[in-house]
């Protein structure tokens, strides 16, 4: 294919006859023989009208002659140098590309234009589209945002709530060994006893005629602990309380304002205030990372029916803390 264009093999430089994606055809302007068989990196110049596009294949020599006539072949024919030389050998073909003076011009095609109707349709097209991405981003912004904001305002507490009827509980304030225990004591009968590790014998007094519910696993003999629960006492069976085990860092929260809420599994969600008790200092002091709380609804909030049902405590605070 008869292209202007110009090689430089070795330090000799040579100006192109013809090019194929095999071989090279030249004539050498100056400087002696490569030889036959040699192998060398030549550097293939297309002069365009503003710009030059080098191509740097290794060609092997085939031929030469005294005249300078020589004949080059690629070593790698399908080399990184293939994609830009078909293009130019195609539109040379195609008669995109014609030569002037040495050089090589591009005459080919340009893009028609689009008739008005077409183009603003396009541009109706292109205004709608741009339009539905903007609107999908601010969308997508949206419920990143509201993501990000439940989680920074809101977190729910591991332990599930209890919904039980309030009674007076009654704990071990030592620890020791029951050594008796009488359920059905009238006001004023010794309730309870216990033997504690201190040698005293503490002993405790049925302070009403009123319900008593022994915790499960107590009996006489059993061992206690300090503030383990011994008995409850409920004196009107018609109050009802709710109380979990709340992490250290959820009760400073709670302690230091954050909206506390009981969320029942019914659908209902009750605002709650977190009572600390004794238990919840002792737990606290002792280093546990969960302590027990009470939670006090607005009265009615719960009712009898409520007795047994789980719950989770959610709380959360404003976008700014408050």
């Amino acid at each position: 294919m008869k292209i202007p264009y110009s090689v430089t093999v070795a330090g000799q430089r040579y100006t192109g006859d013809s090019i194929s994606l095999m071989q090279i055809h030249a004539q050498a302007t100056e400087g002696g023989m490569l030889g036959n068989g040699t192998r060398h990196i030549a550097i293939i110049n297309f002069a365009f009208e503003s710009f030059v596009l080098s191509l740097h294949p290794e060609v092997m020599v085939i031929s030469e002659d005294v005249q300078g006539k020589s004949v080059f072949q690629f070593t790698d024919p399908t080399g990184g140098h293939l994609p830009q030389l078909r293009y130019i050998v195609n539109s040379h073909i195609g008669g995109d590309f014609v030569s002037v003076d040495g050089m090589i011009s591009y005459t080919g095609p340009t893009a028609p234009k689009k008739p008005k109707g077409e183009a603003r349709g396009h541009s109706l097209m292109n205004r709608v589209r741009s339009l539905g991405v903007a609107a999908l981003s601010v969308l997508l912004i949206v419920v990143a945002a509201s993501v990000l904001l439940q989680r920074y305002s809101t977190s729910y507490e591991m332990h599930p709530v209890f919904v039980e009827r309030a009674g007076q509980k009654m704990r071990a304030t030592a620890a020791g060994q029951i050594s008796y225990l009488n359920p059905n004591a009238a006001k004023g009968e010794v309730l309870y006893s216990v033997n504690a590790n201190t040698g005293n014998v503490l002993n405790f007094t049925m302070p009403c005629d009123c319900e008593v519910v022994v915790t499960k696993g107590i009996s006489d003999g059993t061992t206690v602990l300090q503030t383990d629960l011994i008995l409850t006492i409920y004196v009107n069976t018609s109050l009802i309380r709710a109380q979990t085990l709340m992490s250290i860092e959820g009760l400073n929260r709670a302690m230091n304002g954050d909206q506390v809420h009981m969320d029942l599994n019914d659908g209902r969600s009750i605002p709650v205030e977190v009572i600390a008790s004794e238990a919840t200092t002792a737990a606290s002091l002792r280093g546990d990372v969960f302590v027990p709380v009470e939670l006090v609804s607005e009265e009615g909030a719960l009712t009898t029916k409520d007795i047994g049902k789980s719950a989770r405590l959610r709380l959360s605070k404003g976008l700014l803390g408050l």
